[in-house]
């Protein structure tokens, strides 16, 4: 984003809805060439893996886990 000197932009995904609903979010991703002007090399869209989200909400239900343990 411009406005942010094109820094990447955070976007929140609840890991716990990914794999209640089984619905994976969409991945689209560009290419710019590495001189301004010239435009865009390159796209495609994809899917992230379900055991990265499944892996997620796990190592979370665990850090919560912990922390109740905690006197």
């Amino acid at each position: 984003m411009p406005s942010l000197d094109f820094a990447a932009a955070a976007a929140g995904i609840d890991a716990r809805k990914v794999v209640d609903s089984g619905i994976l979010p969409v991945i689209n991703s560009g290419i710019a060439h590495k001189e301004a002007g010239v435009g865009q090399i390159g796209a495609g869209v994809t899917y992230a893996p379900m055991a990265c989200f499944a892996s997620a909400v796990k190592t979370l239900a665990r850090q919560i886990a912990e922390e109740a343990a905690i006197p």
